[in-house]
């Protein structure tokens, strides 16, 4: 945990009793994201990892689109700068408020996501499917992993899973970040996304919607809800959402053809 807690002295009250104590707190950090030595964003986040983070967030957001562009990485304390080919330009599509760019169809780029037809305009693969009991088994296993969660209650968790369980696991104060965390991490050890699933422990948005479709991966869970926003750009792209998995049941908003 050196790095992402730091202990600091508290007073707890409970009703009209008063009691000092050492609480541990999940630490912050900013994070300066560059590609080409031109900034693209700033993030708050929990200080590990960073280099993942970067990457992921890249990925996601439709600023690359595969390992291969990546030439070189540098890595310090407050910023990463990923290298690409002196000839790369970013394109003019990307946005970093989520919006969808060429990379959600055939070959089409879309100013707005309520544009796309998932009949015409969206290759749906319905090969991957799960079942309830595998969702369940792999939500137990990830409640189990958030070690960080369960010193400070400050962070949130995502994972990379397969049918049998989970592959790759991180934590990160932002939603956002703990899945550009596992992203980034999957792209540089080179996981194919085909097979594998996304599990979340917070609420499922858009722009995480957004970051699925860019990744390649066409399934979420999550232990909690979903916005409307984020369900119908899911039943646009031909994503399946899970929400609230708890206990035994589960609620699937869009594609449950792949819960099988």
């Amino acid at each position: 945990m050196k790095g992402k807690v730091k202990i600091y002295n508290a007073t707890r009250i409970e009703k009209d009793k008063r009691k000092e104590l050492s609480e541990k707190v999940a630490e912050e950090a900013v994070l300066r994201i560059f590609l080409n030595e031109q900034e693209i964003v700033v993030l708050s986040c929990t200080p590990y990892d960073q280099t993942y983070l970067a990457v992921g967030f890249l990925i996601s957001d439709g600023f690359l689109k595969s390992k291969e562009e990546i030439r070189n990485i540098n890595t310090s304390e407050d910023r990463v700068t990923v290298y690409t080919d002196s000839s790369y330009k970013i394109p003019e599509t990307s946005q970093l408020q989520g919006i969808l760019t060429s990379g959600c169809g055939k070959g089409k780029s879309f100013a707005n996501w309520e544009e796309i037809d998932p009949l015409e305009d969206v290759l749906i693969d319905l090969d991957f499917s799960l079942s309830p009991d595998q969702i369940l088994e792999v939500m137990s296993q990830f409640e189990k992993r958030s070690e960080l969660f369960r010193e400070t209650a400050g962070v949130h968790s995502a994972a990379l899973a397969k049918k049998d369980g989970i592959i790759l696991f991180n934590e990160d104060i932002g939603r956002h970040n703990a899945v550009d965390k596992v992203l980034g991490e999957s792209l540089l050890k080179g996981i194919k996304l085909k097979d594998k699933f996304l599990v979340i422990s917070g609420r499922v948005s858009s722009d995480i919607v957004s970051k699925l479709k860019h990744s390649g991966l066409s399934t979420v869970v999550s232990r909690t809800a979903p916005t409307g926003l984020a369900v119908r750009m899911a039943q646009k792209l031909g994503i399946t959402l899970v929400g609230f998995v708890r206990g035994s049941r589960m609620t699937v908003y869009s594609f449950p053809v792949r819960i099988q």
